[in-house]
């Protein structure tokens, strides 16, 4: 064997070695390479669980908060998350678990308002306490039972358009009465009407001389029942004709029951026909009802009637006129009475006084007589009753 091929194959030995570091080199760079795909697979499925199982944590607390339930927020797992979906600021304050379950706030909500269950839900928990609903309906009902009850007049009646009305269509049907006689009426009636806190009652003191006999009790029951609507069919009514044959003392004790009796029941105007035919001094009751400073009852009011033994005369004013009113009964009806008291009286009674003409109308008169006849024979079949 030559020198040449023992120095060849020694170069041909090299070469083989040399090819199989070569490919042991490579074979362990694509190893390594190998490697890290597998590490870095494997770090993304770890990373991509994570992020399941944290958006999964994030539905659950977001169920439960809209629920109403107060869920404390749960820990974190604690695996390696994803680096292409935690920054380092969220590393850094903790806030991995929050950036991915903020990722889906669309989702969310859209789970929620497309869950039918839970908008039932509201209606549900009010259905099944049928208990608070009917024990609120319980609570109203008594509440409106106990509440202070309204102004019974007012309630019903307008009183002051309620008068005036009335008094339109009075001065219509008496045609022969003064304007005068209209004016002071109206201007005492809607003033008092219109006080919601009167200082004393509303006296009236109408006059008839004898032309105006027939007709001014039944001016006087019309004008008691546009003041007082409500109980215009039961009016407190006083009849001095009827009591003029009693003791005084049981005629004041009669009229003092009647108007306490009457004001219990809320009437509004006592009604006395006939004052200058009450035994005296049975009339000195009316002396505290009609007080002008100390009254029991201010909202009242009293009407009375006197039947005047005369025509004044046509020489005297009007003024004078009504004052005669005043001089028959302190100098004639209640001479015998303490002067004192019966001025006293005459300054409470006679503060409005008004004097009557007479009536020529037929139809007026067939009204007036039909009225007067039903009231007194209502009035004497009580009396005989209560006897």
């Amino acid at each position: 064997m030559s020198s040449e091929e023992v120095g060849d194959k020694p170069e041909g030995k090299g070469k083989i070695f040399e090819s199989s570091a070569a490919e042991s080199v490579a074979e362990g760079v694509e190893g390594k390479g190998a490697n890290k795909r597998q590490v870095s697979e494997k770090d993304m499925e770890e990373g991509k669980e994570t992020q399941e199982r944290n958006t999964l944590t994030g539905e659950i607390i977001g169920r439960d908060n809209h629920r109403g339930k107060n869920t404390p927020a749960r820990e974190s797992v604690k695996t390696a998350p994803d680096k292409r979906e935690l920054t380092n600021l969220d590393l850094k304050d903790n806030k991995g678990d929050r950036t991915l379950a903020d990722k889906f706030p669309e989702k969310e909500s859209d789970e929620q308002r497309s869950d039918p269950e839970r908008k039932r839900q509201p209606k549900l928990i009010h259905i099944a306490n049928p208990g608070i609903l009917a024990a609120a309906v319980a609570c109203i009902t008594v509440a409106i039972y106990l509440a202070p009850p309204k102004n019974d007049m007012k309630a019903d009646f307008d009183l002051e358009r309620v008068f005036g009305n009335g008094l339109e269509e009075l001065q219509l049907s008496f045609t022969n009465q003064t304007e005068r006689f209209w004016k002071n009426l109206r201007s005492r009636g809607l003033t008092h009407l219109r006080n919601k806190d009167p200082s004393q009652p509303l006296v009236f003191l109408l006059a008839a001389p004898p032309a105006a006999h027939e007709w001014v009790d039944c001016l006087a029951i019309k004008l008691a029942e546009v003041l007082n609507p409500k109980n215009e069919k039961t009016l407190a009514r006083i009849d001095g004709e009827k009591e003029k044959a009693n003791l005084p003392e049981k005629t004041k004790m009669t009229m003092d029951n009647l108007l306490k009796t009457k004001i219990e029941a809320l009437h509004k105007v006592v009604l006395i026909h006939h004052l200058e035919l009450l035994p005296t001094p049975s009339q000195l009751l009316f002396h505290s009802y009609c007080d002008d400073q100390n009254a029991p009852y201010k909202e009242l009011t009293f009407i009375f009637t006197v039947h005047m033994p005369e025509e004044p005369s046509p020489s005297l004013s009007l003024k004078e006129t009504e004052g005669s009113v005043e001089k028959y009964l302190s100098g004639d009806v209640w001479t015998k009475d303490d002067k004192d008291a019966v001025a006293a009286l005459l300054v409470r009674i006679a503060d409005t006084v008004v004097l009557m003409n007479g009536e020529t109308s037929g139809s007026l008169r067939d009204l007036c007589s039909k009225l007067l006849s039903n009231l007194f024979n209502i009035q004497v079949r009580r009396l005989g009753q209560s006897q």
